[in-house]
């Protein structure tokens, strides 16, 4: 017979919301990047900033992905960092990476793209 006194884990559970015994239930959960998380962009988003010049972008897709990554920097660094500013500056940048990556953009030779693919890696592990 099973236990009717509630849920039984067996096993760690993190970032869940249970509902037991209820009829009409809502909840809403919100997870942040924590501090390490944080760290790790910052470092990948300085690594990007410091090899944009050997990615072959156009003067003016340089500056746009560093705006972009100076912004996504800066907000990183914040004492409360907005989370959907985060996620929309770190989808800016991961677009560009990606396009560069998989040869999309005009001009971007093998080594840029093998640089975009790695440096994608590093921006996408900081921050999933």
């Amino acid at each position: 017979m099973a236990d009717a006194g509630g849920p039984v884990f067996h096993g760690p559970v993190h970032n869940s919301q249970i509902a037991w015994g209820s009829q009409e239930v809502t909840q809403t959960q919100h997870i942040g990047p924590g501090p390490a998380a944080l760290d790790d962009l910052q470092a990948a988003v300085r690594a990007l900033l410091d090899g944009i010049g050997e990615l072959g972008l156009s003067p003016a897709d340089a500056v746009t992905l560093r705006a972009d990554a100076d912004e996504l920097l800066d907000e990183a660094a914040a004492d409360e960092p907005d989370p959907g500013r985060l996620r929309r500056l770190h989808a800016r940048v991961r677009a560009v990476l990606a396009a560069l990556a998989t040869g999309a953009v005009t001009g971007a030779g093998a080594g840029a793209a093998q640089l975009a693919q790695s440096m994608l890696v590093d921006v996408q592990r900081a921050l999933p």
